[in-house]
């Protein structure tokens, strides 16, 4: 028997159905992406905050720190989690012009900064030790608005206050909430309320994004008769972030997380922690 064919009419009735099931599943698929770009664009700070801190990979970094091209110390950036908090800290440990432009004398700085699980700043710490003008403060948030620091050598005075545009970011973590926040498109900016501690205030310059490039890094190193050395490089896309305090350009990966900086003529480089931290300079 030949197959038969269903007549005309209930041909075009059958096509109608698939295109109207057709039509149906397309406009719901952009009803969809419709309210996807709706509720993203209508997130709260705080429900931004809280996403860039879900995104956030516990981690450990090392750098030589360099002056004039020539090795002076070691420094480590490292970020943790706790059931309730986020901790960073930045560490160096090397040799420094003394203050007043005298010689190098060895100096050893801790930063230390907890953040709530929501990316909300709550206190910091910074200690600097050594031989001449050694340096201690603490600051905390109040209200959400104020940034309230003190110093062990304060005396009787008061602690200075400083209100600011909330969120408010040490220059570290800025850089994290602006890759985390956003495109890496080469022009986005973004301004961010930072804590500068060379001037104790709160400041609010525009992160730009300027240039993408590659690096290449040294994740490990071996032991040799004339030291340690690179055993394995691997590479890194980095942004050049333009726009911090001071002029410092820092270029950074996609998790704002400084590859490369400079700072004058001081610049810092990641590297393995063997390289960084067990050189002459940095012991």
């Amino acid at each position: 028997m030949g197959v038969k064919y269903p007549p005309p009419l209930a041909k075009q009735i059958n096509l109608t159905k698939r295109a109207a099931v057709a039509v149906m599943i397309v406009a719901l698929w952009i009803a969809g992406i419709a309210l996807l770009l709706r509720r993203n664009a209508n997130r709260s700070e705080a429900q931004q905050l809280a996403e860039v801190a879900l995104r956030l990979q516990p981690a450990t970094f090392y750098y030589i720190v360099e002056r004039d091209g020539q090795q002076i110390g070691a420094a480590s950036s490292a970020l943790d989690t706790t059931a309730t908090t986020l901790v960073a800290e930045e560490y160096f440990v090397g040799d420094y012009p003394a203050p007043g432009g005298q010689p190098v004398e060895r100096t050893s700085a801790r930063w230390q900064t907890r953040l709530t699980r929501g990316f909300r700043l709550v206190a910091l710490t910074i200690d600097i030790a050594r031989p001449t003008r050694p340096f201690s403060m603490s600051a905390s948030i109040a209200e959400d608005t104020t940034l309230i620091i003190g110093t062990k050598r304060q005396g009787r005075r008061l602690p200075a206050r400083y209100s600011f545009s909330p969120p408010l970011y040490t220059p570290s973590l800025a850089p994290i909430v602006f890759m985390l926040g956003g495109s890496h498109a080469t022009g986005r900016k973004q301004a961010v309320s930072v804590f500068d501690p060379t001037t104790r205030t709160v400041i609010r310059p525009e992160l730009t994004i300027r240039a993408e490039s590659v690096f290449t890094v040294v994740d490990s190193a071996a032991f040799y008769s004339t030291g340690w050395a690179p055993a394995h490089r691997d590479t890194v896309r980095a942004w050049r972030i333009d726009g911090a305090p001071h002029g410092l350009t820092a270029w950074v990966d996609a998790e704002g997380r400084v590859v490369s900086a400079k700072l004058g003529n001081l610049s810092a480089t990641r590297t393995a922690f063997e390289i960084a931290f067990k050189s002459s300079k940095a012991k």
